[in-house]
C-alpha cells in the first residue's frame, strides 16, 4: 500500500514557528521604518517653512526701500521702523516699504511689510496699500511656530568706514546696508542668515 505524501504535524509546527518569527521581525523592521519615516517626514517639512520664512525676510530685507508712508490716522511713518517705542505693534519687530516683483510681470509693486512674533508664531504682516487708512486689511501668515526669540540687527558703515550693528534703527540714518537675523526655537535650535540691503547707504 503506497503512502500518500504530505506534511506531518510537527513540521507543520516547525514551519509556523519559522512563520511567525518571520512575521514578527518584519513587523519591528516595518513599525520602525514607518516611524522613522514620520520624523523625517516632519524634519522635512519643518526645514522647509524655515527655507521659506529666510526667503522671505531676504526678499523684504534686500529690496526694502526709503518710501515713508501714512499709517491709518494720516500720519507721517518712517519707510523702516525698527525702533521698540515708535509705533510699533505688541510683538512687533520690524515695519518697512519694499519692492516686491508681479508674478508674471516684469515689474515690482511697493509693499509695507511687518514682522512679528506672537505667542512664539513669526508672523508675516502685509497691507493691500501703502498709505493705508483705519480700514485697511491685514494679510497675516503664519511662517514658523514654536519660536522662542527672534531678533534683528542693522549693519551700518561709520564715518571711518567700519562696519557696525545696531539693534534698533533710526529714520535719520537712511537704510541699513545690511540686516542680521538670528532665530531661536523653543527645542534649542539657533538659525542666523545676514542680508543685504541693494538700497541701503
Amino acid at each position: 500500500m503506497k503512502r500518500s505524501s504530505g506534511f506531518t504535524l510537527l513540521e507543520m509546527v516547525v514551519a509556523i514557528g519559522i512563520f511567525s518569527v518571520i512575521a514578527a521581525i518584519s513587523y519591528t523592521s516595518i513599525d520602525r521604518f514607518l516611524d522613522t519615516r514620520e520624523i523625517v517626514k516632519a524634519r522635512h517639512d519643518h526645514l522647509r517653512l524655515l527655507q521659506r520664512t529666510m526667503s522671505l525676510m531676504e526678499m523684504d530685507m534686500r529690496f526694502m526701500i526709503n518710501r515713508p508712508v501714512r499709517d491709518g490716522f494720516g500720519d507721517n511713518e518712517a519707510s523702516l521702523i525698527a525702533l521698540g517705542n515708535l509705533a510699533l505693534d505688541e510683538g512687533e519687530l520690524v515695519r518697512l516699504t519694499t519692492s516686491q516683483p508681479e508674478p508674471e510681470l516684469p515689474v515690482s509693486r511697493l509693499k509695507r511689510i511687518s514682522w512679528r512674533l506672537i505667542d512664539g508664531d513669526l508672523q508675516r504682516v502685509s497691507w493691500p496699500v501703502l498709505d493705508r487708512d483705519q480700514d485697511s486689511q491685514e494679510y497675516i501668515v503664519t511662517l514658523v511656530s514654536g519660536v522662542e526669540t527672534a531678533t534683528l540687527g542693522y549693519y551700518f558703515y561709520t564715518q571711518d568706514e567700519s562696519l557696525q550693528i545696531e539693534t534698533e534703527w533710526e529714520e535719520a540714518n537712511g537704510l541699513p546696508v545690511g540686516v542680521e537675523f538670528v532665530l531661536t526655537l523653543q527645542n534649542g535650535h539657533r538659525y542666523r542668515r545676514l542680508f543685504a540691503v541693494l538700497g541701503g547707504s
